[in-house]
């Protein structure tokens, strides 16, 4: 190696210039003395890549990586001024090239001067690159969507993948489907337009199936399902919760009112001291005919049975008489014959009459919808106080007949008392059985299991009428006046059990004297107001309605011209009214405290 003209002992650094295919080193040109260093050889460790060729790719890439060479050494000392041979240059060459990652490593440490004179001698662009094409992502895989439909096929199911005996694939509902649609000879695959056949369905189990996982699906199915069911369950749950939310608040609002009363109760005394007042007198046929009333509660009217005045269509029937505006209502056709007694069943909303007709009417909503045959003439008529669909008819001979509104067409029981055949004038279903008045005997009919036994009541006749009270559980029976003078008697008899025998016992407790003659069967009642109750009942000889006080209650009597066949207690927004019916007229009579 020759020495530094300066004379210095410093080595300079040499500088790798990169050397692309094909591009002139300019920093270093060749000369005659010098040869070109021929470039390595490529291999997998000279980062040299290139792709495969094919006849399908549509290009190749060739990757280069560049050739570094050494500069030449500057200081003097070095022999890299004297020509060097081939042998040694190549040698270096590869040299070079098996140490690229280091050495370019290193050329980032080399002083600022000698990179910035190594740029100013030479810049080089960049070796070009082609780029490599991409497949086309909009091809689609083999194996993915039924030609027919372009939906996803399964691997099971309907929708399964099946190929024609041409190759061609399809799902199977839909190629049978398709070749369902054409005649046997026109038969051929929707692709090729081949002759094609059912049997030459095949399956397939492609390698690339792109399959729908039906299993998947029919659990999110069933799952739907299942939450369909509980949506619908948590719905009709909801429903009902509400209708009993209403039913509480509804409970919630009479209870309310009700402690609200008990407490004004509780500081308000109860006035025991009443007057009544005539509070309407109306005309309810001018002929006549009337005779017995019923109230229903519902609706706030009174039920009068009376003559038809329409001479078209003769007979009896029931008028409507408002409580609230004292106002005559509609008029219903019951009965050929006259009507002996009516009641009304507040659980049914239904009114029940029977006439001389020897038949019974049943009225609903203000239509005639039932009628009963009986066979003999009625006079009395009673719903039962435990079963809302029986009732009980009563008539000439003392045969009572139990029949049921679901089957009106066969009585249940029959009853008859051989030792009395008297009409059967008035019934009271009770607890404790059926009572019973005929003109010369009282009975209590006790029923075990669906026999009935008579039990006679302690109280001599004769007799024209029975109520009963179901709140006090007492009875309240009318008798004639007797052959030896003797006036009308109101008769008060409370009934309860025996515990040891189970027996009814009948225990007298007041009895009122009432009218000295009695050539009209009318009718007593039970009258209430707040803190007082009284017996209502009509003397024929004084010509006046006699209240009786009970429980301490002053006795009053009401001026009445006309004879009271029937009287009805009313209970209206807190008022008590007293209804007397004569036979063409209808007189109500208003309960109003007094002081005293």
């Amino acid at each position: 190696m020759s020495q530094d003209p300066s004379g210095s002992s410093r080595p300079s650094p040499s500088i790798m210039i990169p050397e692309s295919p094909g591009s002139p080193n300019l920093l270093y040109p060749p000369s005659p003395d010098n040869q070109d260093i021929p470039p390595p050889a490529q291999d997998s460790e000279t980062n040299t890549q290139q792709a495969n060729e094919d006849s399908n790719d549509s290009s190749t890439t060739n990757y280069h990586a560049p050739v570094w060479r050494r500069g030449q050494d500057l200081d003097d000392n070095s022999s890299s001024a004297q020509p060097q041979s081939s042998t040694n240059d190549d040698s270096n060459a590869s040299t070079a090239i098996q140490s690229t990652n280091e050495e370019s490593t290193s050329l980032m440490s080399f002083p600022e001067a000698h990179v910035r004179e190594a740029e100013s001698l030479i810049e080089e662009p960049p070796a070009k690159i082609r780029k490599v094409s991409s497949p086309n992502k909009s091809v689609e895989l083999d194996g993915e969507t039924c030609p027919i439909c372009l939906d996803s096929w399964g691997n099971t199911g309907d929708h399964r993948l099946v190929a024609l005996k041409c190759g061609h694939l399809f799902g199977s509902s839909c190629v049978e489907r398709w070749l369902k649609a054409q005649s046997t000879k026109e038969r051929a695959c929707p692709t090729c337009k081949s002759k094609a056949h059912m049997r030459d369905i095949r399956h397939i189990y492609a390698r690339r199936l792109v399959a729908a996982d039906t299993s998947q699906i029919t659990a999110l199915q069933k799952q739907i399902d299942i939450l369909q069911s509980e949506k619908t369950r948590t719905e009709l749950e909801l429903q009902k919760s509400r209708i009993g939310h209403r039913a509480c608040m509804l409970q919630l609002d009479v209870l309310r009112s009700s402690l609200f009363k008990s407490q004004v109760t509780k500081e308000q005394p109860v006035r025991k001291s009443w007057r009544f007042a005539l509070e309407k007198n109306l005309e309810i046929c001018k002929d006549g005919g009337c005779r017995v009333l019923t109230y229903n509660c519902r609706t706030y009217e009174l039920y009068v049975s009376q003559k038809s005045t329409n001479y078209l269509f003769p007979g009896y029937g029931i008028r409507k008489v408002s409580c609230v505006d004292y106002k005559l209502g509609q008029f219903v056709h019951l009965h050929p014959k006259p009507i002996r007694d009516i009641t009304y069943s507040q659980p049914r909303d239904l009114l029940l009459s029977v006439g001389l007709d020897s038949t019974a009417r049943i009225v609903e909503r203000g239509i005639p919808s039932i009628t009963v045959q009986c066979g003999f003439p009625l006079w009395s008529c009673s719903w039962d106080h435990m079963r809302s669909n029986e009732f009980y008819v009563g008539g000439v001979g003392g045969v009572i007949h139990q029949y049921d509104v679901r089957n009106s067409s066969n009585y249940i029981q029959r009853l008859s008392n051989p030792s009395d055949v008297s009409p059967v004038v008035s019934l009271c279903s009770t607890e404790y059985g059926l009572l019973s008045c005929q003109l010369n005997s009282c009975w209590l009919w006790v029923a075990n299991m669906r026999q009935w036994e008579p039990r006679a009541l302690p109280i001599e006749g004769p007799f024209m009428s029975l109520c009963y009270d179901n709140e006090s559980h007492r009875a309240l029976i009318s008798c004639r006046p007797g052959t030896n003078g003797e006036r009308s008697r109101l008769t008060l008899c409370k009934l309860k059990p025996s515990v040891p025998s189970g027996e009814v016992l009948f225990d007298v407790e007041q009895s009122f004297n009432g009218s000295a003659r009695s050539s009209l069967m009318s009718r007593a009642t039970w009258v209430r107001a707040p803190g007082a109750s009284w017996i209502a009942a009509h003397s024929e000889s004084e010509s006046t309605l006699f209240l009786h006080g009970l429980d301490g209650a002053r006795t009053m009597s009401l001026p009445a011209a006309e004879p009271a066949l029937d009287v009805c207690s009313v209970q209206l927004n807190g008022d008590t009214l007293v209804s007397a019916l004569s036979e063409s007229r209808l007189r109500l009579y208003k309960a109003v405290p007094t002081t005293s």
